[in-house]
């Protein structure tokens, strides 16, 4: 297995295709097609993307389902209500992923080197953490709800109800980074769609009796029980004891993953929460149907991202680029990406009835435009991950401001849903180009020599110190 992933790095950096100079056209297919055998079967890619991308399929099939049901039920003005506080509770988690890439980061590392003391403490320590955190969020909410109200023309009650589970949702993602760091894929596919199934569920089951007020509690009582079933399967590494400082150890990559993680959060939900403040409550209301749908490209373009991390970290731990499997990420991001707009372009109207009803069918042509930057931006997810494991902050002087772009853009230009389409795409293009440039730019700079192998001179000391 490690020499099959070896050999396409030897050649180079990325995915080679054609033979020698003067060989045969035969020659050439055969041999490109031999090494993108290689990559796909190498370190289990195939499999492991097959793992995370079913189960991304069926959590978002169940999220569709969430949607659907609600935009069914509510009218416009309300379920774009619900949809600005599901926005706001994603705008305030996703910085808290970066915590995921963190502990998967020193999980991968650990692997790498055989020692597990820097993982297990942050995993312990971290969790605390990141619950009295939340606590402290939610709270701050509560407290300023009356404002948030008044900015998002939302009910008071569902953004305390959207509170209750912040405690929960913000320490999660450091669950799912250990499942993830340990490429215990099928148990994180579990978790996604375990917690959409939950969410679904207890979002019909209280909001059959308190209606959007009870949608939003339902999604909070689920984070709760999703919380709870994540720090089970990662029980037996929480019940190890260590007495080193978490903190210290993660501050300086923190540094790296929570301004690029907050980005990517400012990309995907500032749409909806501006066009929610700008728009009337229908149009905002047909809006929030068209992003719900049309993010399902992305997800399923992210879920190769978080393949691709704890892979390309490992690989850097042990001195080599990864490079190729950057190259099969993007081309993965891809081919699923114009699969999903063919389907989103020939069947938007159908689509987007069967999902919101046919109260929206005015708005379905702007789906397959909305789906093509969803496309971008999970190009643009694969590359940040590239970057977010070299550990370097350089990427973060380009990738800012092109994400402060978006929200300037739509902010001056948002005369209709046309427009406010046409820059989303636009900032999702500048994003991705940006981005990949970089990446283009600094290959020949790692292509030029090997990656340090990662060593730890105190890992023997270290292990003493787990109890």
């Amino acid at each position: 297995m490690a020499g099959a992933c070896e050999r396409p790095a030897a050649v180079g950096s990325g995915i080679h295709f054609g033979g020698s100079v003067g060989g045969s056209s035969v020659t050439t297919r055969e041999t490109a097609w031999r090494r993108l055998r290689v990559l796909l079967t190498s370190e289990r890619i195939m499999a492991h993307n097959l793992i995370v991308g079913g189960g991304t399929i069926i959590a978002g099939l169940l999220g569709v389902a969430f949607q659907s049901v609600f935009s069914h039920r509510l009218q416009p003005a309300e379920y774009g209500a619900v949809f600005a506080v599901v926005s706001l509770i994603t705008l305030v988690g996703l910085p808290a992923s970066a915590f995921t890439l963190v502990m998967a980061r020193e999980t991968s590392r650990d692997r790498a080197t055989g020692e597990y003391v820097a993982s297990t403490t942050l995993l312990r320590k971290g969790n605390l953490a990141l619950v009295l955190t939340g606590i402290g969020m939610a709270i701050a909410i509560v407290v300023l709800s009356p404002f948030l109200a008044q900015f998002l023309m939302v009910p008071i009650s569902l953004l305390v109800a959207a509170a209750v589970g912040i405690p929960f949702s913000l320490a999660l993602p450091l669950l799912i980074g250990e499942l993830q760091g340990q490429q215990r894929f099928l148990m994180l596919s579990t978790i996604s769609v375990g917690q959409a199934g939950l969410k679904l569920v207890s979002a019909l089951l209280l909001g059959a009796v308190w209606g959007a007020f009870g949608i939003i509690a339902g999604i909070s009582v689920a984070t709760v029980a999703i919380y709870l079933a994540a720090l089970l399967m990662v029980s037996s590494k929480l019940s190890l004891k260590t007495d080193l400082l978490w903190f210290r150890s993660a501050a300086t990559y923190l540094g790296v993953v929570m301004p690029s993680t907050l980005a990517l959060a400012v990309l995907l939900s500032t749409d909806v929460l501006l066009v929610k403040h700008f728009f009337p409550t229908r149009l905002a209301g047909e809006f929030a149907a068209v992003a719900a749908l049309g993010r399902a490209i992305f997800w399923g373009a992210s879920a190769i991202a978080i393949v691709l991390f704890p892979k390309i970290v490992f690989q850097r731990a042990q001195g080599k680029s990864g490079s190729h499997l950057v190259g099969l990420s993007l081309l993965l991001v891809a081919i699923g990406g114009l699969a999903g707009l063919a389907v989103v372009g020939f069947g938007s109207h159908w689509l987007l009835i069967a999902f919101a009803g046919s109260a929206y069918a005015e708005v379905a042509g702007y789906l397959p435009w909305y789906g093509l930057g969803m496309i971008m931006l999970g190009g643009a997810a694969v590359l940040i991950a590239t970057h977010q494991s070299r550990g370097k902050a350089g990427f973060l002087a380009l990738l800012l401001p092109l994400t402060l772009l978006e929200p300037v853009l739509l902010w001056n230009f948002h005369q209709n849903l046309s427009q406010v389409i046409l820059v989303v795409d636009v900032s999702m293009a500048f994003v991705f180009g940006g981005l990949g440039a970089l990446y283009v730019f600094q290959r020949p700079v790692e292509a030029g020599g090997q990656v340090p192998v990662l060593t730890n001179p105190s890992s023997v000391s270290n292990m003493a110190r787990v109890r």
